[in-house]
């Protein structure tokens, strides 16, 4: 049986971590499955996880709800990645609530703007889109469905011949350019009162 993992909540929580993550690679040098719902998180934990698979190399990932922010930098590693019908997949620009003096500030801003063009190289390097067009989706903080990430070459295969898993609960109305239907299942579901860490916004996302 191959060894699966799940990645189901934000990305920097619990076992949806690069260290947890590596441990179950080191541990399972064969082909492996990771399974991905998750809304995203910390954009490095997402690189570091990046490099884990990629440095493993037989890693097929299946996505079952969505993959945004820095959970679709983890999906493109994969070896092969296929999402259900019904998943969606979203990229965007790494973010970060920072304080500090001006200047301060204005050097965070130059390290997201280095942290950015990384993952675009990331994602291009994966997709085989320019990193210059990638940039442009990043920028504009692009959702696609199952048949648009499989266009654009960010999943290899649509499956859906078994039930969709519900998407990750989380306030998606803290994206940009979120679906309407996917802020108003947050409302609904009383998600977007607080993240499942209550409080806590992402630092950085990617």
């Amino acid at each position: 049986m191959i060894p699966e993992y799940y990645l189901f909540d934000e990305i920097g929580i619990g076992d949806c971590r690069a260290e947890p993550l590596g441990r179950f690679l080191a541990a399972n040098p064969g082909e492996v499955t990771l399974r991905i719902n998750s809304p995203g998180g910390i954009a490095t934990d997402g690189a570091a996880m990046v490099a884990a698979i990629e440095q493993h190399g037989n890693v097929a990932v299946q996505v079952s709800g969505i993959a945004a922010s820095a959970a679709s930098l983890v999906m493109v590693a994969g070896r092969r990645v296929s999402l259900h019908r019904d998943s969606m997949v979203m990229i965007h620009d790494p973010a970060a609530l920072a304080f500090g003096t001006g200047d301060q500030l204005r050097k965070w801003a130059d390290t997201l703007d280095k942290i950015a063009g990384v993952y675009a190289a990331t994602y291009a390097r994966h997709t085989g889109n320019p990193v210059d067009l990638i940039a442009g989706w990043m920028a504009a903080e692009t959702w696609m469905t199952a048949e648009e990430a499989k266009a654009l070459r960010f999943c290899d295969a649509i499956e859906g011949d078994e039930a969709a898993a519900p998407v990750a609960a989380f306030d998606y109305g803290k994206f940009r350019n979120a679906p309407a239907h996917l802020v108003q299942m947050a409302r609904k579901n009383g998600w977007a009162a607080g993240t499942p860490v209550t409080g806590k916004k992402e630092t950085q996302h990617a």
